[in-house]
């Protein structure tokens, strides 16, 4: 099983476009590598690929992963497509999809498709286009299959986890189902999780993640005073951090306690401090066996 990170950052990307901040500030300049906005690309033979979450830069990320279609034609290699959530950095990449001379293929829980198809339309425009298929993602182990029908060589399976439901179709009753996905290699038995959107340490995303051999988790945030340590402040910070589980004070001692091989962060703020290569965060988290994504970074399995 290949991993590829495609994007690495959360919502806005690193720098983002509106945002002064200590880092967005380094990445322009060139001190902090740039980062766009994530999603992450598994395959078995690296011709047909599964892509978890569509990001807004879903275009420039493809090309810069050097997928070319094959002579004379326009196909893709991205043969499903697994949403973890219903916003907007994780969804409008499929608007980009339209150009496909076949429907995608998108795997989503009936609450995150309820959002999607309520507040973007997704059907109705990908309809006039390529065309949407919906697929429910079992809750136990089966084949991943491709648009074709055909078996991608993975197993998959989803599991629903507690989380705030999109700011463009929020409510006080609604929630979105979050989801993480855990996906296995059949001939290896080598399993890969990733849950990019995290509010809480939930039994059963604990129960999971003592079994993968590589886990992908949400690096949003490192604490609860990233904007004011980068040197901005935003209405919707506390949104936020209810939002996605900080590092220091939530998920670290636990990520670090698993036994997989590969443990990354990715989906990270502009604001956090794991950005910084000598700082301080990181080599906390060095120390603890773990990584901070980056674009492009690929993971065997």
């Amino acid at each position: 099983m290949v991993v590829q990170v495609l994007g690495s950052a959360a919502g806005g990307g690193v720098p983002q476009w509106n945002c002064a901040c200590r880092q967005c500030d380094a990445a322009r300049s060139g001190v902090l590598e740039k980062r766009t906005q994530c999603s992450v690309t598994i395959s078995v033979d690296r011709s047909r690929w599964v892509l978890v979450n569509a990001s807004p830069d879903l275009r420039s990320q493809l090309m810069h992963a050097g997928w070319h279609p094959h002579f004379r034609t326009r196909r893709t290699p991205i043969q499903a497509v697994l949403l973890s959530d219903a916003d907007l950095d994780h969804t409008l990449g499929l608007f980009l999809m339209r150009e496909s001379e076949s429907p995608v293929f998108v795997h989503a829980s009936a609450a995150i498709i309820g959002a999607v198809e309520e507040g973007l339309r997704l059907s109705e425009v990908l309809n006039r286009y390529c065309g949407l298929q919906w697929v429910t993602p079992p809750l136990s182990f089966q084949a991943l299959r491709c648009g074709d029908g055909k078996e991608s060589g993975l197993e998959y399976k989803a599991v629903e986890i507690e989380g705030p439901g999109p700011r463009y179709r929020k409510s006080d009753h609604h929630q979105s189902g979050r989801l993480f996905y855990v996906l296995r290699e059949p001939a290896t038995a080598r399993s890969l999780l990733i849950a990019p959107a995290v509010a809480q340490l939930e039994p059963q995303l604990l129960q999971e993640a003592s079994q993968a051999d590589a886990i992908l988790f949400d690096g949003t945030f490192w604490s609860d005073d990233d904007f004011e340590r980068s040197g901005v402040s935003s209405r919707l910070t506390a949104e936020l951090l209810r939002s996605h589980l900080p590092i220091l004070s939530g998920s670290l001692k636990t990520l670090a306690a698993q036994p997989a091989r590969h443990k990354v962060y990715l989906h990270i703020n502009n604001t956090n401090p794991i950005l910084w290569d000598n700082g301080p965060e990181r080599q906390l988290l060095d120390e603890s066996g773990i990584r901070v994504a980056t674009d492009g970074m690929t993971i065997e399995l």
